[in-house]
């Protein structure tokens, strides 16, 4: 076709429906059969490759199919198991109760009912049930019960087997002050059959002591001023039906109390007094005097305790204490012995006392009167010296007025004076009981006047100063020496010759006076020339020799306070020898040096001494030997 007749036909109104068509080329045959490939499904070429491959491949599908199941179910076995079995215990699953009374009285028998739970599945293995307790709790006889010390003890349960329960009795004594509060305590150790860590389980319980068996009172004056004398009286009376063994008192003071004596007489120390055996219904009490002093309006509290001893320490069953408050007084008085504020005194020594007095206030003080009481048996009254005032022999007291000294009369304010006066302690201190002991010279000065306001509602306050003066304890060392003697008989020439060997027996008694004493002993050493037989009565006496330097020592250890006066003085005797040379014919030989008899003393803590003077061949003690004293050749 032309392209004029092509021409036509694309313009022409009339549409050629063959217009499009044209001869098949070779490009036409090649994408027919490209189209033809195009139509074919891919489903079904799929088909085709898998066809030599089906059975081997659903094979394998199915055996990894059921591993993987098989994998899920024995994971999900296993943490069942473990949930399971983490499930059979819970430490909440453990549970104690501790019943017992909430309130009790001191020294009555408690008893106490430990529950214990297990709600766990699981078997609690070597159970162990710990009670903690104070010291003032005593546990009685309690079965399978086990005391690990003053303050715990154990149960040993064994196995707690799942869903289980038990219980333990404990009983004891609770020894405590009215108003306290103590607790018991429990600690339930184990370890659960499915762990292997152990658990504690705790509880505890509370108990208020309401009263005491023995019930106690303190009593001290509610108002003193500083220096002045005070007493403290503890009353205590055993309120039970049940009697008590090895009880004490003991009283803490104010720092600033100075002891002087009590009644009865302290037993231990400044503070202790033992009562022992307590009984039913007993009651009695011990009345403590000394001085207190402190700044103004300062409250000094006192306390008393009765209990016991356990293992070494005090334990209370009751305590009180009381209070007193620390006044001032316009007027100041002081006292010094000796020229100090604080003294201890021994036999035969002269007290000289010096009072001084002051009026602090801001007005004039009319008709002072200033008195000193001075009451001891161990004073000699024929010795007291005074310049001014008078004595009364029967009230021991001794009084300043006016007349005696113009300051008394009228004493301005910051005016002051002072009075003096001596006294003698006896050479020979009485003892004729066990109670004559810990002797105090007790000097009690006080100083007053009209113009001294008194609180309305309160007591006047006297200014007072009180001074204790503690006796120490007299030691005697008695020395004597024997040739004809009984306990130890001798051998050798009389007179003593030159060359020749003679004996003698040395003889040491001694006696304590007044108060206990520790650590005594005698000692002495032998002149080069004299030694020992080593002969001694008794054989037990405790006697050593040092032949190195010849020295001696009687050791005694701790006295009774009248030892040797109350009863026989103790004694020890030795024998020594001599050999007199050339040198010492017509002479005394020294047989025995200067003895020194020694030891503390338990009542004032100081040292206290006696001595013998050495003893020759001049033994005048001796009536047998004559005057056959020297050496001859």
């Amino acid at each position: 076709m032309s392209l004029s007749e092509i021409k036509n036909k694309l313009y022409s109104k009339e549409e050629d429906a063959n217009l499009s068509k044209h001869g098949l080329s070779e490009f036409d045959i090649q994408e027919s059969l490209k189209k033809a490939q195009a139509d074919v499904p891919v489903e079904d070429a799929w088909e085709e490759k898998k066809k030599g491959l089906e059975s081997e491949q659903k094979k394998a599908l199915k055996i990894g199919a059921y591993s993987v199941l098989g994998i899920a179910v024995l994971a999900l076995a296993i943490f069942g198991f473990y949930r399971y079995s983490q499930s059979a215990f819970s430490e909440g699953g453990l549970v104690t109760v501790i019943n017992g009374p909430a309130n009790a009285s001191s020294g009555k028998l408690l008893t106490f009912e430990i529950n214990y739970t297990n709600n766990n599945r699981a078997t609690l293995q070597d159970a162990l049930l710990r009670i903690t307790y104070p010291e003032s709790f005593k546990p009685g006889e309690n079965s399978n019960f086990t005391s690990e010390s003053q303050t715990s003890g154990v149960f040993k349960l064994g196995n707690i087997a799942g869903k289980s329960s038990g219980k333990v009795i404990l009983s004891g004594n609770a020894y405590s002050p009215k108003g306290a509060l103590i607790y018991l305590k429990t600690d339930l150790i184990y370890t659960p059959s499915n762990f292997n860590s152990q658990f504690t389980a705790k509880n505890q319980i509370g108990i208020n002591v309401e009263t005491s068996p023995i019930d106690l009172e303190i009593l001290a004056p509610t108002k003193t001023s500083s220096g002045d004398a005070v007493d403290y009286q503890v009353s205590y009376t055993n309120t039970g039906k049940e009697d008590f063994e090895n009880i004490k008192i003991r009283v803490d003071y104010p720092d600033t109390f100075t002891f002087s004596r009590s009644n009865p007489l302290v037993s231990e120390g400044e503070n202790i007094w033992y009562l022992g055996h307590l009984n039913a219904g007993q009651a009695g009490k011990i009345v403590i005097s000394g001085k207190l002093e402190g700044n103004r309006d300062e409250v000094k509290n006192v306390k008393a305790f009765v209990g016991t001893d356990e293992q070494g320490k005090f334990v209370s069953y009751s305590e009180e204490q009381a209070a007193t408050t620390i006044v001032a007084s316009p007027l100041e008085i002081q006292q010094s012995v000796n020229g100090a504020n604080r003294y201890i005194t021994k036999a035969g020594d002269v007290l000289r006392f010096k009072i001084v007095y002051k009026n602090n206030g801001n007005i004039d003080l009319r008709d002072v009167i200033l008195n000193e009481k001075i009451d001891s048996p161990v004073l000699d009254y024929a010795t007291l010296e005074l310049k001014k005032g008078a004595f009364d022999p029967n009230s021991k007291v001794i009084t300043w007025k006016g007349v005696d000294d113009a300051s008394l009369k009228n004493l301005a304010p910051g005016q002051s004076g002072e009075m003096e006066f001596a006294i003698k302690v006896k050479e020979v201190i009485p003892v004729a009981t066990a109670n004559d002991k810990n002797y105090v010279i007790s000097a009690l000065a006080k100083i007053d006047s009209p113009d001294i306001q008194t609180p309305i509602n309160s007591n006047k306050i006297i200014s007072g100063n009180n001074m204790d003066i503690k006796l120490d304890s007299k030691l005697v060392l008695d020395m004597k020496g024997y040739f004809n003697d009984t306990t130890i008989p001798n051998a050798g020439p009389i007179p003593p010759k030159v060359g020749t060997p003679t004996t003698y027996t040395i003889h040491w008694k001694v006696m304590n006076v007044s108060n206990d004493i520790t650590d005594a002993k005698v000692t002495a050493s032998l002149p080069t020339g004299v030694t020992m037989t080593g002969k001694i009565a008794p054989d037990d006496g405790k006697l050593t020799y040092n032949a190195r330097d010849n020295s001696m020592v009687w050791d005694l250890g701790k006295m009774n306070a009248g030892a040797g006066i109350l009863n026989a003085p103790p004694e020890v005797a030795f024998q020594i020898q001599i050999t007199p040379a050339q040198n010492q014919a017509d002479t005394l030989v020294e047989l025995v040096g200067q003895a020194t008899f020694s030891a503390k003393d338990a009542f004032t803590d100081n040292v206290v001494s006696a001595m013998a003077e050495k003893k020759t061949t001049g033994l005048i003690e001796d009536p047998g030997i004559g005057s056959n004293y020297k050496v001859v050749n």
